[in-house]
């Protein structure tokens, strides 16, 4: 699962200054449940109504649901980067790549 190769690396995501939390479409008890089997120890914010995830642009295209993927918000709270990826849990690399590129002032790759 890919939140589980996620979580593997929130340690090297932490130590870049940087919060991991995930969002799903799910209602609270399904997304708590998720995230307890998993053993998740960041929050899965639960959005239902989907208000969140379109506005950050991770819907799915053809399909009622969340996409899987990443956006990367800088203490600006700016996007820097936003990736629709199915398998972001095997890109982990990219990703703390891209934050620590923020870290040190450069954009994201």
């Amino acid at each position: 699962m890919q939140l589980g190769r996620l979580q593997a690396e929130v340690g090297r995501i932490r130590a870049l200054g940087a919060e991991v939390f995930a969002i799903s479409n799910d209602g609270p008890q399904d997304a708590r449940r998720m995230a307890t089997e998993v053993g998740l120890d960041f929050p899965v914010l639960s959005n239902p109504s989907m208000d969140v995830i379109y506005r950050y642009r991770m819907k799915g295209e053809r399909m009622p649901m969340a996409d899987m993927g990443y956006v990367l918000i800088d203490a600006a709270g700016r996007i820097r980067r936003h990736k629709i990826d199915r398998q972001f849990g095997e890109h982990i690399g990219d990703l703390v790549e891209s934050l620590g590129n923020l870290a040190q002032g450069r954009g994201p790759t």
